[in-house]
């Protein structure tokens, strides 16, 4: 596994923690983000890249910073 694909990986497991320190559903926020709910799980697995579109709505969304996304 290569360096990007392990922050990829953490990156997805700190969105997992903010969205569930949310009390968001991943139903809820793929909804939110006009993503589906699988596009969103892929993402929190680091099977899949967020757009820069999508990260930012994610920090909108979940009202926290980029350092407090990329805090890994």
């Amino acid at each position: 596994m290569s360096i990007k694909d392990e922050k990829l990986i953490l990156l997805g497991r700190q969105l997992k923690k903010l969205r569930k320190s949310k009390g968001l559903s991943q139903l809820n926020l793929s909804v939110k983000l006009g993503i589906t709910r699988e596009h969103l799980s892929k993402i929190e697995r680091g099977a899949a890249y967020p757009s820069v579109k999508i990260l930012f709505e994610i920090i909108d969304i979940l009202n926290v910073s980029f350092k407090d996304l990329a805090d890994f």
